[in-house]
């Protein structure tokens, strides 16, 4: 459809946007998802609503009690008073549970070990959780390699224990995956792009689309857009 994301949107609709996109690509390759809204909606309701809903996402249902004795279906307890984390997305999986976390931007190290420490300790609940991140929350997520020193710098899961320190080495099946986010729709990734660039490289749309499709012809030996570009500039 060549559908636009709106002109330098917000950080919140940006996000929806994306969290669309994510889960428009889900179900096109057949997968049933639920939103975040749908979820608070089944947890709010009553423990069996809960329990019933994971049971027609997965045939592993399991739950966690969060801080206040609740049994958990569908989130991860955070705490004590009973707050819990909310999935961007759950999708469906015999094996238990998918979890779909949309990341553009990067939170604060203290938040992000507060959500990944939450799943660490939800693993009755999901079968696999899976961050769709942009490069620079992948590096605060995983780890990074140093350009110059090429020392590796363990990332926050490793610190709270999802992974263990080193490099990631993930397979398909991995309890924690993450991946390079990459959105089908253009008007999102025109967006996605820009605002992780200095504000004097923004371009329009259709600039914008010359440059991918050039760098489509012109790639090798897997060189992101993102770096390509950077390559042009003098």
């Amino acid at each position: 459809m060549d559908l636009r994301a709106p002109e330098w949107p917000g950080e919140r609709l940006l996000h929806r946007l994306a969290v669309a996109d994510a889960a428009i690509t889900f179900e096109l390759g057949g997968a049933r998802t639920l939103a975040e809204r749908e979820v608070r909606r089944a947890e709010s309701t009553s423990r069996a609503r809960a329990e019933y809903v994971a049971l027609g996402l997965s045939s592993r249902a399991g739950f966690v009690t969060d801080g206040e004795g609740r049994d958990r279906f569908l989130c991860a307890p955070t705490g004590a008073k009973g707050r819990v984390h909310y999935p961007d997305l759950l999708v469906a999986s015999p094996g238990g549970l998918l979890a779909v976390e949309v990341e553009i931007s990067e939170k604060a190290p203290a938040e992000l070990r507060r959500v990944l420490r939450a799943y660490r300790d939800a693993r009755a609940v999901f079968g696999q959780v899976v961050y769709l991140a942009t490069e620079p929350v992948m590096a605060l997520v995983h780890g990074y390699v140093h350009p110059q020193t090429g020392v590796w710098t363990d990332g926050v899961a490793q610190q709270v224990g999802l992974l263990p320190p080193g490099p990631p080495e993930y397979r398909t099946d991995s309890p924690f995956l993450v991946r390079h986010f990459q959105p089908r729709e253009p008007g999102v990734a025109h967006q996605l792009d820009l605002r992780q660039l200095p504000d004097a490289w923004r371009v329009d749309f259709g600039r914008w689309k010359t440059l991918r499709a050039r760098w489509e012809r012109e790639r090798s030996g897997g060189l992101g857009f993102l770096a390509w570009w950077l390559g042009q500039r003098p």
